[in-house]
């Protein structure tokens, strides 16, 4: 279902669809609403698929390109199902990310791990990451226990990840990471 779900993101009628079916999950109450990409930038979609080996196997990095939806070959791959990027203002990733249970927390040496993979896919990621927005959008069947609350990234300290690298990347995907609930039926 994972896949199928994922490639379904190259479908204009499925973005089409769902684009207003966003929901925002909210850290706090007080933090401003913020519309969705996908429903900012309307026209704006993956047109194409490209499928990502493990980065043991990738033997040359590559530039990002907008527009393409990048499915890795793990079933394991970190934090995401799959993601793309769109030409919007600033330059935005989307990782949907397929899930049944309630809430979906990471840890930061799962994020660690993401961050690890795209800059052995994609020239310059560290210094195009920094200008970059994220989306996670959380993809669920209408029959789950929906999302209603923020995911969080649990400090872990374990994979060789520093206490300082720690409270970086929670802090990055604390205020740098939007997260968005979609309910489907098949």
């Amino acid at each position: 279902m994972e896949r199928c779900t994922v490639f379904a993101f190259l479908d204009a009628d499925f973005i089409t669809a769902i684009r207003h079916k966003l929901r925002e999950l909210k850290r706090t109450a007080r933090r401003q609403p913020h519309r969705s990409v996908l429903e900012v930038y309307s026209q704006e979609r993956p047109t194409s698929h490209h499928a990502l080996p493990p980065p043991h196997y990738f033997s040359e990095k590559v530039g990002v390109d907008c527009c393409v939806l990048y499915v890795p070959w793990a079933a394991n791959f970190p934090l995401l199902d799959g993601f793309f990027f769109l030409n919007s203002n600033p330059m935005t990733l989307v990782g949907p990310r397929m899930t049944t249970a309630n809430e979906h927390h990471t840890t930061t040496s799962t994020v660690r791990q993401f961050t690890e993979c795209m800059a052995a896919y994609f020239y310059g990621w560290e210094e195009l990451s920094q200008d970059m927005s994220w989306e996670i959008i959380y993809v669920q069947h209408a029959d789950s226990t929906p999302l209603n609350d923020w995911q969080g990234c649990d400090v872990v300290n374990s994979d060789g990840v520093s206490e300082k690298e720690n409270q970086k990347i929670a802090w990055f995907r604390k205020e740098k990471v939007r997260q968005y609930q979609l309910a489907i039926s098949f």
